[in-house]
C-alpha cells in the first residue's frame, strides 16, 4: 500500500471510531491514554509526507507496520500501526530520541 493509501484510510479509520490499540507499556501511547484526541490524530496524520514514512512486516503476523515521524511541531513524535479491517491498531504513539 502506498503511502498516500495509508494515510487516507488511517484518517477515515480514525473518523469512523475504528481505532483499537495494542496493550503494552502505558507510556508507550500517548493516544491511548488521551494525551491525543482523535481530531488532534487526525491533523498528525494529515500532514505527514512520504519521507517521514516507511513500513515493515509484523515480527509475527502477516501484515504491514507503517511508521510515521512527524516533523515540525510533532518532532519527535513516533506512530506506529497497522490495520486489520476494519480497524487501525495503534502499536505505539510515544516521544522517541528521533528529531529531523
Amino acid at each position: 500500500m502506498a503511502f498516500n493509501e495509508v494515510k487516507v484510510k488511517a484518517i477515515d479509520c480514525i473518523k469512523n471510531g475504528h481505532v483499537r490499540h495494542i496493550e503494552r507499556d502505558i507510556g508507550k501511547n500517548m493516544f491511548a491514554v488521551g494525551d491525543f484526541t482523535p481530531e488532534e490524530m487526525i491533523l498528525i496524520i494529515g500532514a505527514c509526507r512520504g519521507d517521514w514514512y516507511n513500513s515493515r512486516k509484523h515480527h509475527f503476523l502477516e501484515v504491514d507496520v507503517h511508521i510515521l515521524k512527524p516533523r515540525g511541531k510533532y518532532d519527535g513524535l513516533y506512530i506506529k500501526f497497522f490495520f486489520i479491517e476494519p480497524d487501525i491498531l495503534f502499536i505505539s504513539v510515544h516521544e522517541s530520541d528521533y528529531k529531523g
